[in-house]
C-alpha cells in the first residue's frame, strides 16, 4: 500500500536540526542546546551556549511575509542602536537578519535574538512597575519618531486591524 502525501499546516522544527542548519550562519559558538521554549503564533526556541543565551524564532508560514519580518527586525535593530531596552536581532555572518528554511508547509523564516533577562509582566503589576513600564514604552515610541525603514508593512489602521480580520475569519463562521 502506498503512502499518501498530505498538506502540513504547521510543523515544529527539531532543535538539533536548527543548530546544524541555521545557527551555523550566526556568530554564535559552542551551542549546547536549542530547545523548543514556546509554541504560539511563531515557534520560539531557547538557545544556550557555554556563555550566553539567545532566542531563535521560526516565523509561522503565511502570517508575515519577508518584507514584514524584515521591517520588524529593522525596527528592533534601530531601537537597540538607540540604546532602548529591547531584545534585538543578531546579524548572520553575512550581515542578513533572517534565514530561510524549507519546512513541510513551505518556506519559513528564522531570526535569532539577544536574550532579555528578567520576568514577564504579569497580573502582579503594581503602580510603580506600571509607571516604569509606561515610561519605557513612551521612550521607545518617541525614539521611533526618527525611524525610517527600507521595508514596507501594512499600516495599522482600522481597515487592516478590523476589516481585514473580519474578512479573514468570516469563512470560518458560516452560521
Amino acid at each position: 500500500m502506498s503512502q499518501l502525501l498530505i498538506r502540513v499546516i504547521h510543523s515544529i522544527p527539531d532543535g538539533v536540526a536548527l543548530i546544524d542548519t541555521v545557527l551555523r550562519h550566526y556568530p554564535i559558538r559552542k551551542v549546547r542546546s536549542c530547545k523548543l521554549y514556546k509554541r504560539g503564533l511563531n515557534d520560539t526556541y531557547l538557545v544556550e551556549t557555554e556563555q550566553q543565551r539567545y532566542i531563535l524564532r521560526v516565523y509561522r508560514r503565511g502570517w508575515r511575509n519577508k518584507q514584514e519580518i524584515d521591517f520588524e527586525l529593522e525596527v528592533l535593530a534601530f531601537l537597540q542602536k538607540q540604546k532602548q531596552p529591547v531584545a534585538y536581532p543578531i546579524s548572520r555572518n553575512d550581515g542578513g537578519l533572517t534565514t530561510e528554511i524549507a519546512a513541510p508547509e513551505g518556506t519559513r523564516y528564522v531570526a535569532v535574538f539577544s536574550y532579555a533577562p528578567g520576568r514577564a509582566v504579569n497580573e502582579n503589576l503594581d503602580g510603580i512597575k506600571s509607571y516604569r513600564l509606561g515610561e519605557a514604552l513612551a521612550k521607545i515610541h518617541q525614539t521611533l519618531d526618527e525611524f525610517k525603514s527600507h521595508f514596507t508593512r501594512p499600516a495599522l489602521n482600522s481597515d487592516y486591524l478590523l476589516d481585514w480580520s473580519i474578512q479573514a475569519i468570516t469563512p470560518l463562521y458560516q452560521h
